[in-house]
């Protein structure tokens, strides 16, 4: 089935760019709080579970990524501003805190261990 879709041709040409991992984990961030939404999961949920486990996990995953990929560090601002977006949508201004918190985490994953030195 995953062979069926690399082999068609967006899907290809999609994948050509070394963009796209942070792309579609940063689409990942926007999509899921409306899933959690259309499935009315309440908001200690919601925050719990996806914004502070779930996105976090993801964002330190896109710092790796960066730095893996070698792109360039303003790709960092890309997932929180993808956050921000959907706060301003549809949930309270304090979920705001939460970019900054995803910021943090990609930038830890981009230091790759040398906190230190």
């Amino acid at each position: 089935m995953i062979d069926k879709l690399k082999n068609i041709p967006f899907f290809k040409k999609l994948n050509s760019y070394k963009i796209t991992p942070v792309i579609c984990w940063s689409m990942i961030v926007m999509i899921l709080p409306l899933i959690f939404s259309l499935f009315s999961i309440g908001t200690i949920y919601r925050v719990g579970l996806l914004f502070i486990i779930l996105n976090s996990i993801i964002s330190y995953h896109i710092g790796k990524l960066i730095k893996a990929l070698k792109l360039r560090h303003y790709w960092l601002l890309f997932m929180p501003g993808c956050f921000c977006l959907i706060v301003l949508l549809k949930y309270a201004n304090y979920n705001f805190l939460f970019a900054l918190i995803y910021l943090i985490l990609e930038i830890f994953g981009l230091m790759d261990n040398k906190i230190y030195g």
